[in-house]
């Protein structure tokens, strides 16, 4: 069957699956058994899907002449509002930790870590162990995301495929090699392995803007549509897959799953279940952090030595979170975005209309 306009209900799938892995992942110490070892594969994942994604979101407004600094514009307030409601929470968090004499927060460092969060830029190197955004850890992927997508906007006139496989080539043997050396592909959120994060991004991220120009509009829709999330649990949930493992995933089953989620979508409820986990994925993703952090303190005050209670509640815990990611995306990271776009067109178009009356 030929698709004329797409949606694409399966990417928005993997992406939701993605993103509940992850927080389950970063929620060890609340969720004990629930716990999917391999689930930092799903930023590697993230990147290939927005490789592909914005290739096909964006490639015929480039072509028509999107500037940069439009294109970065859009970017940034698609990922601005959700990080910045989530750093208050985070330096709470610190600010806690520093007045119970834990670790060596100063208020000038969690002062820096704000600011230079709320402006998606990394805070300055302190040590080779510290985050790269030290108030909540997950914007490391969002930093290089950024960085990722200014180069594609300013290069992409010059991105043939035979470049772009040049780079997946060079990319994909670098993060073999630095893989190797670390023991594995979880590189990036700290400073010490921020150079690992950089490959893992610029590897997925052009195989994801590939993997979209292979496309030829060609989809089958059914029950095949669940087969890539379906695919994508056992991958992430593996325990202790190891190096050869963490490879295989990034450089190859992940991307295939992105391949297969272009050309396999689900019939019409399960397509509404894939588009509400697509929607609030990366409300999840940015909010999970910090909030997790402030649970398991809860969790430990009220029932530590009820194991039997504890891990109950750090999964009513997430579930409450997803529902409120649902809530976030829907009330106020939508409606904010909106509002941003449109103050930031009005600004364009008064800079336009300011130009033409003094243009001789």
């Amino acid at each position: 069957m030929r698709a004329e306009k797409r949606v694409f209900l399966t990417l928005d799938g993997l992406r939701g699956v993605a993103a509940i892995m992850i927080v389950l992942f970063h929620s060890r110490a609340i969720v004990g058994h629930f716990y999917p070892a391999s689930a930092y594969l799903s930023v590697d994942l993230f990147f290939a899907l927005s490789g592909c994604v914005l290739e096909a979101s964006y490639r015929e407004r480039l072509a028509a002449g999107l500037s940069t600094r439009e294109f970065m514009t859009i970017r940034f307030i698609r990922l601005w509002p959700m990080f910045a409601l989530s750093l208050p929470i985070g330096l709470a968090f610190a600010v806690m930790r520093m007045n119970a004499g834990f670790g060596h927060d100063s208020g000038f460092a969690l002062t820096m870590a704000m600011v230079s969060g709320l402006l998606l830029l990394p805070t300055p190197l302190i040590t080779a162990k510290t985050f790269v955004m030290p108030l909540n850890a997950a914007g490391w992927s969002l930093v290089l995301e950024l960085a990722i997508n200014a180069l594609y906007a300013r290069c992409w006139r010059w991105l043939s495929n035979r470049l772009l496989w040049g780079v997946v080539a060079v990319a994909g043997i670098v993060l073999a090699a630095m893989s190797i050396y670390h023991g594995g592909v979880d590189m990036g959120s700290m400073w010490g392995t921020v150079a690992g994060g950089l490959v893992r991004v610029t590897y997925s991220f052009t195989l994801g803007v590939l993997i979209f120009r292979t496309y030829d509009g060609w989809v089958w829709r059914g029950w095949a549509g669940l087969l890539p999330p379906l695919a994508l649990i056992p991958i992430l949930a593996t325990w202790r897959g190891g190096l050869w493992f963490d490879l295989l995933s990034s450089l190859a089953l992940l991307p295939l799953l992105v391949w297969a989620g272009l050309r396999l979508e689900p019939g019409r409820a399960l397509g509404r279940l894939f588009r509400w986990g697509g929607l609030i994925s990366y409300a999840l993703y940015a909010m999970h952090g910090p909030v997790i952090r402030f649970v398991h303190l809860e969790l430990l005050r009220h029932l530590r030595g009820r194991h039997d209670l504890f891990w109950i509640g750090g999964l009513a815990a997430i579930a409450a979170l997803i529902l409120l990611s649902a809530a976030l995306d829907r009330w106020y990271d939508a409606p904010l975005r909106r509002r941003l776009s449109q103050w930031l067109l009005y600004r364009r178009d008064r800079r336009i209309r300011e130009s033409a009356m003094t243009a001789p």
